[in-house]
C-alpha cells in the first residue's frame, strides 16, 4: 500500500528523504545517482549533516517535519547457474527490502548528529530485520562550529572511501567487499574524522581522513582487534582520490589469523560521465588482488546507465571476472524502475559455490 500510494498519489509525487527536507533541496542536490553521493552530498555527510553555510540548526522539538525517511525495494530476479557441469534456473518476485531511516544533526549549533537504518528483508516465508548502520557523532571539537575539522564517531556504519564503499547504484555487491573484505559492510567502530578545504585563486582542494578502531568476529573475547585509517582529497569538486589501510585479526577455521587489506582508488566527474577505477588487495590465509572499472553516464535527469567489471585473484588460484550493465528510469523524483545483468566467472569458487552465473534483476524503489 505505501508503494502504490508513492507511485500514484500527487500528494506525495514531492516528497523527498528526510535530509533533503531538512535542507530544502531536491534530491539531486547530493546525489548524482542515488545513493551514490556528489561532492556537496560528501561536504554534508563528513560535516554531520550539516551545509557549513547554515549558520544555526534546531532542536528537536523545533523541527518542522520528522527527520525520517522510508525505503520500499521490490524484486524480480531470473538466476541461471552452472557448478560442476550441472546447470539450474530459478526465478523469483519479492519485497527485497524495506528500510527504516531516520537521523540528522540536532542543538542549536548541529553538535550532535545521529544516523540510523532498520532493515526488514524477505526471507524465505519470513522476515528478516537488521540494524544496518546505528552511530552517534560528536562534532566540531576542534575548529569551526558546521565545518568538521575534527569529530568522534561510535557505533555501527559501513567502511569504504567517501567516494566508493558499500552503498552504489549497482546492487550487486563490489568482490572488493564480498570476497575480500576491504570494503567492510555493517562493521561497528570507533573513529575520530576530520574534513578541511583549501581555496585558491583557481583550485579548491578538499582533505578527508580517518582513523578508527572496529570489532572484528574473533575467536577470544577481546573483539575489538581491527584498526584502519583513509585519506582522499578533491579537486575542484570534480576529481578525487583516496586510500584505505585495515589490519586486525579475524577468525578462519577456528582461529584467529592477522589480516591487512588496503586499496587505492581515484574517481573523475567528467560532464554527464562519471569514472572510477580502483586497485584492492587481501593479505590475509589467502592473498588476493582486485581490480575495479565503474563508469555512469548521465544522459538525461531521469535517465542513467551503468558499468562495473571486476577482477579478483588469489594468489596461485584463477580469475574471478564480474561484469554487470545497469539501466534507470526516474519514474518520479523519488522513485525509480532499474534493470541489471551480471555475468560472473569462477572456476575456483572464490565468490560462491557456482562456476558461472547469469543474473538478470529489475527493481522498483521508491523513498520518500
Amino acid at each position: 500500500a505505501i508503494f502504490v500510494s508513492v507511485l500514484f498519489a500527487p500528494a506525495l509525487s514531492d516528497a523527498y528523504p528526510f535530509f533533503s527536507r531538512q535542507v530544502g533541496r531536491d534530491c539531486t542536490f547530493c546525489h548524482s545517482v542515488f545513493p551514490k553521493l556528489n561532492e556537496t552530498g560528501r561536504m554534508f555527510r563528513s560535516g554531520g549533516y550539516r551545509l557549513p553555510a547554515e549558520a544555526e540548526w534546531k532542536e528537536v522539538k523545533d523541527l518542522a517535519s520528522i527527520p525520517a525517511a522510508i525505503e520500499v525495494e521490490v524484486e524480480a530476479a531470473y538466476n541461471d547457474l552452472a557448478a560442476g557441469g550441472a546447470k539450474s534456473h530459478s526465478s523469483d518476485l519479492k519485497i527485497e527490502e524495506i528500510e527504516l531511516f531516520a537521523g540528522g544533526a540536532f542543538g542549536k549549533t548541529g553538535r550532535v548528529s545521529v544516523n540510523s537504518a532498520l532493515t526488514f528483508e524477505e526471507a524465505g516465508d519470513g522476515v528478516d530485520v537488521g540494524i544496518r548502520k546505528a552511530f552517534l557523532q560528536v562534532n566540531d571539537l576542534l575548529g569551526p562550529t558546521g565545518d568538521g575539522t575534527l569529530n568522534f564517531r561510535a557505533g555501527k556504519w559501513d567502511i569504504g572511501l567517501p567516494f566508493i564503499n558499500t552503498i552504489a547504484p549497482i546492487s550487486n555487491r563490489y568482490l572488493a567487499e564480498s570476497a575480500i573484505g576491504v570494503l567492510s559492510i555493517e562493521k561497528k567502530a570507533l573513529e575520530l574524522n576530520g574534513t578541511f578545504t583549501s581555496e585558491g585563486e583557481t583550485l579548491t582542494v578538499t582533505h578527508r581522513w580517518a582513523v578508527g578502531a572496529s570489532r572484528e568476529d574473533v575467536e577470544s573475547d577481546d573483539k575489538l582487534k581491527g584498526a584502519y585509517a583513509l585519506y582522499s582529497v578533491t579537486f575542484q569538486e570534480d576529481y578525487s582520490l583516496g586510500a584505505l589501510v585495515r589490519t586486525g585479526e579475524e577468525a578462519t577455521g577456528g582461529e584467529d589469523e592477522s589480516y591487512t587489506r588496503y586499496g587505492v582508488a581515484g574517481e573523475a566527474e567528467l560532464g554527464p560521465t562519471i569514472l572510477t577505477l580502483g586497485y584492492f588487495r587481501s593479505e590475509a590465509l589467502y592473498d588476493a588482488n582486485d581490480f575495479l572499472v565503474e563508469a555512469f553516464w548521465l544522459p538525461r535527469a531521469k535517465v542513467k546507465f551503468g558499468i562495473r567489471y571486476e577482477y579478483l585473484k588469489e594468489d596461485g588460484g584463477q580469475g574471478v571476472s564480474s561484469q554487470t550493465l545497469m539501466a534507470r528510469y526516474n519514474i518520479l523524483s523519488n522513485a525509480y524502475i532499474q534493470a541489471e545483468c551480471r555475468l560472473l566467472s569462477d572456476e575456483d569458487h572464490v565468490t560462491s559455490t557456482n562456476e558461472d552465473e547469469t543474473k538478470l534483476r529489475a527493481f522498483l524503489v521508491a523513498v520518500f
